[in-house]
């Protein structure tokens, strides 16, 4: 079966806490699962970038949620695409919030979510950035 990557960007409608960003992480998780959607949501200084995976449908319900969703604005995909697997099949939703130093995500890696350029390198890089997130974060 193929599946729906889609990747796209968007900015803060206010500041994310600790606390706003776990309860998007539960409310995520709760809907994807239901929806069999994985995938990973990034943040630093109120811009996201999320990384959506599951059946076309699927995937598109949810976009017409996100771009109905008042927590952010100037909502830009930046890949949308069929694949045969899943890079976070384990991740009903993945988080990374990289306002956090432990979260220097990779050696030679800017993350800045703001930066058109930086969005192009971990869309490039995607395989490698979802094996060392895998790897090295616990979002659970």
């Amino acid at each position: 079966m193929k599946l729906r990557r889609l990747i796209y960007t968007s900015q803060a409608t206010e500041s994310f806490s600790k606390d706003n960003l776990l309860d998007l992480l539960l409310q995520s998780r709760a809907y994807n699962s239901v929806d069999d959607i994985t995938g990973v949501l990034m943040h630093k200084k109120g811009f996201f970038l999320q990384v959506l995976e599951g059946e076309s449908e699927a995937i598109e319900d949810l976009l017409n949620r996100l771009l109905l969703d008042a927590r952010h604005i100037k909502l830009k995909i930046v890949l949308d695409n069929f694949t045969e697997s899943r890079m976070f099949s384990n991740w009903a939703m993945g988080c990374v919030d990289f306002n956090k130093d432990e979260f220097k995500i990779m050696p030679g890696l800017y993350v800045d979510l703001s930066d058109p350029k930086v969005i192009q390198e971990l869309t490039t890089r995607l395989p490698e950035v979802a094996s060392f997130l895998l790897k090295e974060i616990d979002c659970k």
